[in-house]
């Protein structure tokens, strides 16, 4: 694969980053009700996310949300934690975009003299890196938490809903997978044009050298 097809694909990796960012924000289902006999009749469907709580009666087709009063009240410590390293997610992958879209060989805003393009294809791997580290530890921790509860529930009997993971998890972890994966697609470019200038500018040197006789 060359050069300008991983380009491309780093940037469609990032671009897929910060959509599936914005997905979950707007559907906000990271936790659903489970499909046992402990949680639910069948007659409604639950959906809790980072920043609400909706409930979808089967029967009349209805949804209703209930949102948070306050955002400054107090929280379990997983959602906070994860409210935050998911906007710091979506917040450093959309400031990767332009810096990739400025190194890359096929656009001409920038001169590539003195290696400018690498150096913003070097900012935008870190940048995406730790976006994908930020989406990744939020998408773990709120795993373990879920689980955890989940277990707790399902082991003591606990009556009322119990809660498994939604479909607006799966796409913060592909948000963060991507961010990941064009991150190191972003550091093999730039290992790749190291080892490109090392090579031309060592011929370079014997040629320029003087032999004293």
């Amino acid at each position: 694969m060359g050069s300008s097809s991983v380009e491309i694909l780093s940037l469609i990796l990032t671009v897929s980053s910060f959509v599936s960012f914005i997905l979950c924000s707007t559907t906000d289902c990271w936790r659903q009700d489970a499909k046992d006999p402990l949680s639910s009749v069948g007659l409604s469907s639950r959906c809790r996310g980072l920043w609400s709580e909706c409930l979808f009666d089967n029967m009349a087709g209805i949804w209703t949300c209930d949102f948070l009063v306050s955002y400054l009240n107090e929280h379990p410590v997983a959602l906070v934690v994860s409210r935050a390293l998911v906007l710091i997610e979506g917040v450093l992958c959309f400031a990767a975009a332009p810096l990739l879209i400025l190194g890359m060989g096929c656009t001409t805003v920038i001169s590539n003299l003195d290696h400018h393009k690498q150096k913003f294809f070097t900012a935008a791997g870190i940048i995406l890196l730790m976006a994908g580290f930020s989406g990744g530890t939020a998408v773990f921790w709120y795993a373990i938490d879920t689980a955890t509860k989940y277990r707790t529930e399902v082991d003591l009997a606990v009556p009322g809903i119990t809660y498994e993971l939604g479909y607006t998890y799966w796409l913060a972890a592909a948000s963060a997978l991507c961010a990941v994966t064009s991150a190191l697609l972003l550091m093999y470019l730039n290992c790749k044009a190291g080892k490109r200038s090392i090579c031309t500018i060592e011929p370079g040197i014997h040629n320029n050298a003087i032999t004293y006789l």
